[in-house]
């Protein structure tokens, strides 16, 4: 009875972990960065169960030609359109995943505007969703 009790928790702290490890990315201030480039791809992925498809962005760096994956917003958020060979600033939070970099963006300058997703500290602009952004404008500019 014991061995099967100990390997019921094995099992939930295995599978728990594996769980884990999975989850998406945050934002982390301490890892931001700033560049430049030329949008690549335009992608409408689903990044967060149960949650709208997210706007990314394949973006390669004009100095470096490094490729990132650049997280924008959910598609309900973002009302620009992006297209292919435009240039792109993005200031935002720099992760590796597997061979993968990504960015997730905190603010964007293309066509002479600046458009902030998230304030400082890397929080959303559309948390509440749909129809509770009291205010706040689809990627306002500033």
């Amino acid at each position: 009875m014991k061995q099967r009790i100990c390997l019921a928790l094995f099992l939930s702290i295995l599978l728990g972990n594996v769980g884990y490890s999975q989850m998406s990315h945050f934002y982390n201030v301490d890892k931001e960065i700033r560049t430049k480039g030329k949008i690549q791809q335009i992608i409408m992925e689903p990044r967060y169960k149960n949650k709208a498809p997210f706007l990314i962005v394949v973006f390669e760096e004009k100095d470096t030609n490094k490729k990132y994956n650049v997280e924008i917003s959910p598609v309900w958020f973002f009302k620009q359109d992006f297209h292919k060979g435009e240039t792109l600033e993005v200031v935002g939070s720099i992760y590796k995943e597997g061979d993968t970099l990504h960015i997730i963006a905190r603010q964007v300058r293309f066509r002479g505007e600046t458009l902030v997703l998230r304030d400082k500290y890397g929080f959303p602009n559309w948390r509440g969703g749909h129809m509770r952004r009291k205010g706040r404008r689809e990627g306002r500019n500033i």
